[in-house]
C-alpha cells in the first residue's frame, strides 16, 4: 500500500468519502452563490492541495473542485463572474504532479486555476498581495484546509479567512494528532505547535494530558470550536466525526461560517454521503450520537431543554443552538417534541398558530419550563 510520504498514494475509503462530500458541497455552494452574487467572482482555496489524484481514485480535492465548478457553471441562471481556484501545496513533488495534471485538463474558460508552491500560511499571504484577490474585494470564498497532522494549520490564517463576510472553511482537524503531540511533550515541540494551531496558549488550561486519547481528542475539538465561535460574527461551527462502521477510522471535519445556510447545506451533504453505508458522520461533542442514521429526537430535545431551562428565548437563538449542537437543519422538530410534552410555552405573533408548528416569517419566543422529554 502507498504511504503518504509518496508523491501519490492510495486513498483510504474515508478519504474517498471526504472528497466525494467536498465535491457535492462545492457544487451546491457554487450554484447558490453563482445565482446570487451578480458579477462577483467566487473563490475556492485549497490549503493543502496534494498531487490532485490518488493511485486508486482519480479525483483529489483540486480535481473535485474543478468538476464542481464546471457543473455549476452550466446553470442558465448563473449571475456571478468567474470561479477562481487557488491551490496551495508545499511538497515540491506533489506540486509538480498537480501542475502537470491540471495542465492536461480541458477546463471551462470561466474557471481559473493558480497553483502555489509553499505552506498554507505563505500561500494566503501571497494571494493577499496580488492585484486580483478575494480579500481586497470581499468576494465569496470557500476554503478546504486538509493538512497531514497538526503542523501548518495556523489559527491566525483561519481567523483571517473567517473575518470575511462571505467566507466558509472546512477543516480536517486532526484531534487525535493534537492528543499525541500533547502527550509527546517537548519531543513534538508541543508548545509552539499547539500555540499556532489554537492561536493562543490557553490550551494549556483546557487540555489535560492525563486524559485518555479519545477523551482528549474530543476536548481538543470542543476547545477549537469555542475559539472559532468567539471570532466576530462566526456564529456557526460544527464538528463532524467520521467513523468507520467497523470502528477503523475516527477523525473530525470542522465547518465554520458566518451564515446558517452554509451549515444547513453542509449537513445535507454529509447526510447524502453517509447513506453510502461505509462510513458514518457522528456528532463529536454530544455523547457520540450517530448523526444521520438514528436521529434521536428525544436526546436532542433534552439537550435543548437543559440548555435553556427556566429562560424565555427568541427563536433565532434556538435556531442557532440547533444548528451548532444537533444534527438537524432547524429547531422545529425538537420544539414540537417539547411543546407536545408540555415542556415549553410558545408566544407567536400569529394568533392561529397550531401547537407544534413554527411558521416561517413569524415572531416567536419560547419559555422553557423544564422536565424530561
Amino acid at each position: 500500500m502507498s504511504k503518504r510520504t509518496d508523491t501519490v498514494w492510495e486513498a483510504a475509503p474515508h478519504t474517498v468519502a471526504k472528497i466525494t462530500m467536498l465535491g457535492h458541497y462545492l457544487f451546491v455552494w457554487f450554484s447558490v452563490l453563482g445565482t446570487t452574487f451578480r458579477g462577483r467572482d467566487l473563490w475556492y482555496i485549497d490549503g493543502f492541495a496534494g498531487p490532485g489524484e490518488y493511485t486508486n481514485f482519480s479525483s483529489g480535492s483540486p480535481r473535485a473542485a474543478i468538476k464542481a465548478a464546471e457543473a455549476a457553471l452550466q446553470n442558465p441562471q448563473w449571475k456571478a463572474g468567474k470561479i477562481r481556484c487557488f491551490f496551495i501545496e508545499e511538497n515540491k513533488a506533489r506540486f509538480a504532479h498537480l501542475s502537470q495534471l491540471v495542465a492536461g485538463l480541458t477546463i471551462d474558460k470561466r474557471v481559473t486555476v493558480q497553483i502555489f508552491l509553499g505552506t498554507f500560511v505563505e500561500g494566503i499571504e501571497w494571494l493577499k498581495s496580488q492585484t486580483v484577490n478575494p480579500f481586497a474585494s470581499d468576494n465569496p470564498v470557500f476554503s478546504f484546509i486538509d493538512p497531514f497532522g497538526t503542523r501548518g494549520l495556523w489559527f491566525e490564517a483561519v481567523s483571517d479567512l473567517l473575518s470575511r463576510p462571505s467566507c466558509e472553511v472546512l477543516i480536517n482537524f486532526d484531534s487525535d494528532g493534537v492528543s499525541r503531540v500533547l502527550k509527546a511533550g517537548e519531543d513534538a515541540n508541543h508548545v509552539e505547535n499547539l500555540n499556532r494551531l489554537f492561536g493562543t496558549s490557553t490550551w494549556q488550561e483546557e487540555l489535560d494530558v492525563g486524559l485518555g486519547l479519545t477523551m482528549l481528542s474530543r476536548k481538543a475539538v470542543d476547545f477549537y470550536l469555542r475559539l472559532l465561535r468567539d471570532l466576530p460574527k462566526v456564529d456557526y461551527a460544527f464538528p463532524f466525526e467520521m467513523t468507520s462502521k467497523k470502528g477503523l477510522v475516527n477523525y473530525h471535519l470542522v465547518f465554520a461560517s458566518q451564515h446558517p445556510k452554509g451549515l444547513q447545506k453542509m449537513k445535507e451533504s454529509m447526510r447524502k454521503i453517509d447513506q453510502s453505508g461505509e462510513f458514518t458522520f457522528c456528532d463529536a461533542h454530544v455523547g457520540q450520537q450517530n448523526l444521520f442514521s438514528t436521529d434521536n429526537m428525544s436526546f436532542y430535545a433534552r439537550q435543548l431543554s437543559e440548555k435553556f431551562r427556566g429562560r424565555t428565548v427568541s427563536y433565532p437563538e434556538i435556531e442557532r443552538f440547533a444548528l451548532n449542537e444537533s444534527p438537524f437543519l432547524n429547531c422545529k422538530a425538537m420544539l414540537r417534541t417539547l411543546e407536545e410534552s408540555g415542556m415549553i410555552e410558545v408566544t407567536c405573533n400569529k394568533p392561529r398558530r397550531r401547537v407544534g408548528t413554527f411558521p416561517d416569517g413569524s415572531s416567536i419566543s419560547v419559555r422553557f419550563i423544564g422536565g424530561g422529554a
